[in-house]
């Protein structure tokens, strides 16, 4: 009797495409239900089952990271690298990992080597979000940070995850808007201007207009304080 070939590369028993997408279904189905041990259990036999399956790997990764296992949801978007090195979605998946872990430096490398790479499905704008996520997440940090060269660095981090979220998406306002803001807070003034200006001149919403609105006021010595709104 001739062996039944399976659609899936390198998994142990004879599994079509159909019996695999509906396990991984399952997989998120229990995670949106709160279900972390069925997800895991499912998750687990679907790991042993297609080990060579990047996004067996996708599924794990994200059960971790819905679980604030931050570190074990790292170890499995970089399995999914590993398994397809031209993944945009396993880089910037690295990226959201390595943000929660509060390494920000490394996540922005991931960031600029997702971009360069191959789309798998929506990771430009997912990215483009995780940029200026960083972004403000090291404006907190450094708001709340008493050590002034640390501070610094936090700045600074966030100065280069704006300036890659304006590179590749020119005609956003927010990006533009975000780094007048860290060039405000820092005492750049005449390069927070150039900024905010810059987004004025975009399509920004009405609440990005109006803190670019209140930041030139900052910038220009007309108020004291930066919005506290963010």
């Amino acid at each position: 009797m001739a062996e039944t070939k399976s659609d899936i590369a390198g998994s142990l028993v004879p599994m079509s495409k159909q019996q695999a997408m509906i396990m991984l279904e399952a997989v998120y189905l229990w995670m949106d239900l709160g279900n972390f041990d069925h997800a895991r259990d499912l998750v687990t036999g679907a790991s042993a089952l297609m080990p060579k399956t990047k996004q067996v790997q996708f599924a794990l990764g994200t059960l971790e990271f819905n679980q604030q296992r931050y570190d074990k949801a790292l170890q499995a978007f970089r399995a999914a690298q590993r398994l397809d090195p031209k993944s945009a979605l396993a880089r910037a998946h690295c990226a959201e990992a390595l943000l929660f872990m509060g390494k920000s430096g490394e996540a922005l490398k991931e960031l600029q080597a997702a971009f360069e790479l191959e789309d798998d499905g929506g990771v430009p704008d997912f990215a483009f979000r995780l940029c200026l996520f960083g972004g403000a997440l090291d404006v907190e940090r450094a708001l709340k940070e008493p050590n002034e060269k640390k501070r610094a660095e936090r700045y600074d981090g966030a100065v280069k995850a704006f300036q890659l979220a304006a590179k590749v998406q020119p005609a956003a306002a927010e990006p533009r808007v975000r780094l007048g803001e860290v060039y405000v807070l820092t005492g750049r003034s005449a390069e927070g201007r150039a900024e905010l200006e810059a987004a004025l001149k975009l399509s920004p919403t009405p609440e990005e207009k109006a803190m670019a609105d209140k930041l030139l006021e900052v910038a220009s010595g007309k108020v004291k304080d930066a919005p506290k709104k963010r």
